[in-house]
């Protein structure tokens, strides 16, 4: 996939700011925020230990429920965050800008690999939702996951930023300012 300059770093350092400024976070607040967090957590996980990016259509574990795995569990860890801060405005901004932003991604994601893959892909699609599992079974689930291929696919920044969201919140919980 051809690099793209994107606009997503610099708006994702605006949209911290902001969310660091505007949080008020409550003790309940945060708990049910890192429940839904985590839960996100363990969909990017398990779909990170699961990709073999550049080398196939990954069809086994979660990638048989759902195209786009990761983009479901980043869109818990937001909503996690948003449920934590405790800001409505952010809140709903996040989640029109996830749907608008990701949905451009998805179709650029799918263009590229229908043309790396071909039918293979194709056939992929026509099985598969591209969000929404029609159903799901925990153990396929699980039994691909490695933590190296998690690793390699570097889901440890992911945790990093959720235990740097953690940080953040309890120290506005202690010291609002």
């Amino acid at each position: 996939m051809k690099k793209r300059r994107s606009w997503r770093i610099p708006l994702g350092f605006l949209a911290g700011g902001w969310f660091i400024w505007a949080a008020k976070p409550t003790l309940p607040s945060i708990l049910g925020g890192v429940c839904v967090m985590l839960v996100g957590e363990t969909i990017r996980f398990v779909s990170a230990g699961t990709l073999k990016k550049r080398t196939e259509v990954t069809r086994t574990g979660i990638y048989a429920y759902t195209r786009n795995p990761l983009y479901i569990g980043s869109f818990l860890l937001g909503a996690g965050a948003c449920i934590m801060g405790r800001d409505l405005v952010f809140s709903v901004v996040f989640v029109l800008s996830y749907l608008l932003f990701y949905r451009r991604v998805i179709d650029r994601e799918e263009r590229f690999l229908l043309s790396r893959h071909g039918d293979e892909y194709e056939r992929y699609r026509a099985e598969v939702p591209r969000i929404f599992p029609r159903r799901i079974a925990l153990t396929p689930l699980f039994s691909v996951v490695s933590l190296s291929q998690a690793l390699k696919n570097r889901e440890g920044r992911t945790v990093l930023g959720i235990v740097s969201v953690l940080t953040v919140m309890f120290i506005k919980l202690c010291y609002p300012f």
